[in-house]
This record gives C-alpha cells, structure tokens and sequence, in this order.
C-alpha cells in the first residue's frame, strides 16, 4: 500500500468516525422539560426519604420539595397506597433508649430479610401518645410536657409542658378544618378534668367537658377527623353497654358509635385500631379460646360492622387466658400485621392461618409498636 492511498484511507475512516459522532450526538439530545404539573405528579409518587435526597439536586427542586403546600399535597397523594408510606415504629423491651423504623412495605415482601430499619435514639421515660399525618407525638413520663417528632425528616418540635402528674385517657388529631393539630388529654385527679391543646406557634389550652362514659382503653385512635375510645355507658368501667366513644376535633362534641351486635364475653375487654381507613375491634372470647376481628367499613354504622376473621389461640401456641393480640396493618392480599400476645412480630394469613414470624430487631419482644404514615410534614407549628 502507497502512502496516497494510505493518506486516503485515513480520511475516509476519520469521516465515518465524524458521521458516528455526529449520530451519537442526535441519539443524547435532551428531551424537552416535563410540564410542572406531570413533573408534581411524578413527585407526589416519590418516598419521603427519596424527596429529601432529592433537594440535593437543584436550588428549585429544594424550594418546591421544602413548601409546606407541598408536604401537604404529597402526605395526600400518598394516602391513596398507604402501604408504601406506611411505616412501623417499634421500641425493643431490651433497648427503650432506642425505637426504630421498618418499612411496612418491605416486612410484607420480605418477612425473613426486611430492608434495615432506621435507627433513633430517644429517651428512656418517652412514650408515644399517637400519631397523625406522620407527627409522632411522643410524652416524657418524668418531665410531663410532650414533643412532636417526624422521624422521616428527623425534625422535633420544641416541648409543650401539659401538667399534671400522669393522665387517664389520651388522643392526638387533626382539625381539617383549621389545619391544626389537636392534643386531648384527661388527667384524673382530684377531680377528673379534660384539655384540649390546639398546637401553632402558640398553643392554646381549653378546658372541655369531661368524658360521658368510662374509657375502658387509655389510648384514642384518630380516624376521620374524629378520636375513639372502646368505653362503658355504666356508672363505671366494669359495668354498663360497651360501645365507642368518639371525639369530633372539628365540632369538639362527644358522640357515639356502636359495636358489633354480637354476644360478648363479659370479661374481655375489646381493643380498637384502624385497617385499612377503618375502625378495627378486635375481641376475646375467653370461653371459646379466640380473637374475633371486625372492620366497620362506613364509619360511625353500626350495620356496616363486617368481620375480618376469628383467629383461634391456639393458632400461636397460647393458653386460654393468653389474650393480648393487636393487630398492627394489612396488605391487599389478606395479610395481617401483629402483635403476638408474646409481643413479637409477626405476619398472619387470613386464608390458611399461616404464620410467619418477623425477622427484626428486639430479640426479647416490643414495648411500644406504632404505626405511623410518613409524610414531610414539619413539626414546627
């Protein structure tokens, strides 16, 4: 080969190297923007704990990302798969200076292998009160004022001083109307008496009327702008129709709302959470060995009571009078999310009763297990 027809050779492999470039180039055009509003959309989809990475990538994204309005809409968004924000707070009977966060999501996929929780320190003489639109309201027993926390964006609210030298009953809400936060606390002695915070810049306390029945249960359950309560209409909490006190934050009015109409064993005591955007009663019958778990699917009608499942003691190995069961959440496909009466964890199948117990940290069992919906709400009213 002369050295023309070499010199020729390098040119034309040089004009197809160019020609390659140039197509590459056409390949790696950017695409046009998103319009903002599918851009919003796309990001209410996104985790919380994903949003917060991303303030890290552009000075507009961290401004929208940090817009209470849009903590707001996303905490809305997302309550349409709460299993995806739905987050487990759990406190080991080994370790009460710690609590830690699960992914409810990933306990349900992988039982044996969950993700790894998130880690916190707190004190040892803190309790969790409730929790709502992903604020945990957390009590310290030997301070007695209260703080709320977000654990996803690990933001903690200065502390509220409530008084007092413990309490009887207790709830934690939100006004809808307002936009405010709500805190009901019924301290017992001399005289029973019942506060109300509404949380802001500058809480305010007002006193309320006093229950109209016995709490049989310390702790409300917050559903629907309202805070529920199992009680007794007796003269005390051992006697009288059982039935569900309830608490509109709204209206601040007391009503009722009826259980079941079924026979009760009179010594057990019904416990109330929420599944799937429902109140969930769960009930022992001591006599037959069982829980029975129903679900009232239109809150506040008694003939919308539907239930879920009896689930028989023996199913985990307890004796009769072995009784503490909670039922924690439920995946789509009929699985639930407990607490066993040896406060472990674990996962029951309603269709073949299978257990599966959890894979997670506290060896000895769980003082405190919460669920909670992670949002970016701040707790900085």
């Amino acid at each position: 080969m002369n050295v023309t027809s070499s010199r020729r050779q390098s040119q034309k492999m040089c004009s197809q190297s160019r020609k390659t470039r140039a197509k590459r180039q056409k390949v790696v055009t950017p695409l046009p923007p998103l319009p903002d509003d599918m851009m919003m959309e796309i990001l209410f989809r996104v985790p919380v704990r994903t949003l917060g990475q991303l303030k890290c990538v552009c000075k507009t994204w961290k401004t929208l990302i940090s817009d209470p309005q849009f903590a707001k809409d996303h905490f809305r968004a997302s309550t349409a798969y709460p299993n995806m924000a739905h987050q487990l707070l759990v406190s080991p009977i080994n370790d009460r200076s710690k609590m830690v966060s699960y992914s409810v999501k990933s306990l349900f996929q992988k039982p044996s292998s969950p993700a790894k929780g998130h880690s916190f320190e707190i004190k040892k003489s803190c309790r969790i009160l409730g929790s709502c639109n992903g604020l945990v309201c957390l009590y310290d027993v030997f301070q007695s004022h209260v703080t709320f926390w977000n654990p996803a964006i690990r933001s903690v609210s200065k502390t509220l001083p409530i008084g007092g030298n413990g309490f009887t009953c207790y709830g934690f809400g939100y006004d809808h109307v307002k936009h405010k936060f709500k805190l009901l606390i019924v301290f017992p002695s001399p005289l029973p008496v019942t506060k109300l915070f509404t949380l802001g810049a500058t809480s305010i306390c007002t006193m309320i009327e006093n229950f109209p029945c016995h709490a049989t249960r310390r702790a409300g359950k917050f559903l629907k702008g309202t805070l529920n309560w199992i009680a007794r209409r007796g003269e005390d909490e051992k006697s009288g129709e059982r039935l569900i006190l309830s608490f509109d934050l709204v209206t601040e009015a007391y009503g009722e709302v009826l259980l079941p109409n079924r026979d009760y064993d009179e010594i057990c005591n019904p416990s109330l959470d929420v599944l799937r955007g429902c109140l969930c009663v769960c009930f022992t019958d001591y006599k037959k060995g069982n829980w029975s778990v129903w679900l009232m699917k239109d809150y506040g009608v008694q003939l919308s009571w539907t239930m879920l499942s009896i689930i028989s003691h023996v199913t985990f190995g307890m004796r009769k009078w072995m009784h503490t069961f909670e039922p924690l959440c439920i995946s789509e496909n009929g699985v639930l999310l407990v607490k066993t009466p040896t406060s472990k964890l674990a996962l029951y199948n309603l269709v073949d009763d299978r257990i599966v117990n959890l894979k997670v940290r506290g060896r000895l069992g769980f003082d405190h297990t919460h669920i909670y919906h992670e949002s970016l709400v701040s707790p900085q009213f």
